[in-house]
This record gives structure tokens, sequence and C-alpha cells, in this order.
């Protein structure tokens, strides 16, 4: 038996992940990658130009990239490991994978709204889904 608990996580987690790629992905996959990142170069350089901004503010705006694309990539595993978890049926699965869900908030914590709870939903589907096995006889 597989826990309902864990596949609301997985379902949340596959609608956000796919948001998040729609969302930032797209735009880099339209232009193609190394275009699109030396046209975004070029905008953030006529941006602090024509706004006056220092190099730290600069650093501060890189900085964000980072940590929004390490959000993307730790709800996309997630997902990944959420999904195979609960074909496999294995709670410690789902458990990384809620802890990769709360890694990814940690990192870019605007969107909290959205990865908090699917977080504390993937927490409880694993220990349920472990109480499960537990019940669970094994035949063979």
């Amino acid at each position: 038996m597989r826990s309902k608990t864990l596949w609301t996580s997985n379902v949340l987690s596959t609608v956000y992940s796919a948001w998040l790629i729609w969302a930032f992905g797209g735009a880099v996959i339209r232009a193609g990658g190394a275009d699109y990142i030396e046209a975004l170069g070029a905008s953030f350089k006529f941006a602090f130009q024509m706004l006056g901004l220092s190099s730290p503010a600069v650093n501060f705006l890189y900085a964000a990239v980072i940590l929004l694309f390490l959000h993307i990539i730790a709800f996309v595993l997630g997902c990944l490991i959420g999904w195979i978890s609960y074909a496999g049926k294995k709670s410690g699965g789902a458990k990384f994978a809620a802890t990769l869900y709360l890694i990814g908030t940690i990192c870019f914590p605007i969107f909290f709204i959205f990865g908090l709870p699917i977080t504390i939903v993937g927490f409880i589907g694993g220990g349920k889904q472990k109480k499960l096995n537990s019940v669970e006889p094994v035949i063979g």
C-alpha cells in the first residue's frame, strides 16, 4: 500500500517544479542558453549603468540568481526522487526528497509560501509510508 500523503506531496512538487521550469527556464530555452546569458548580462549592465548601481549591487543580484537556480534544481531533483520512492514504497527516499524541498526553500525563501507546504506534506508522507511498510505483510 502506498501513502496518499506522499502522492499528494509528489503531485504538488511536480506542479511547482513544472511552473519553475516554465517561468524561469523557458526564456533560457527559447533564446538558447549562451545567447540568453549574454543578452541578460548586457541588459543588466545597461540597467546598472542607467540606475547608477555599484558593483556590490551586481554581486547581490548574481547571488540571488544562483540561489534561484539552486532552488529550482533542489525541487526538480526532489520531485524525481519523490516519485521513485513512491513507486518503490521507500520511506527513506521520500524523506530525502522532502529534505531537498527544505533545502530548496531555504536557498530561495521568497517562495516559501509554495515550498514550505510541499516540504511539510513530504515529511508527513514519508512517515506514513514507513508506517504502512511496517504494517504490510511481506509475501514471498
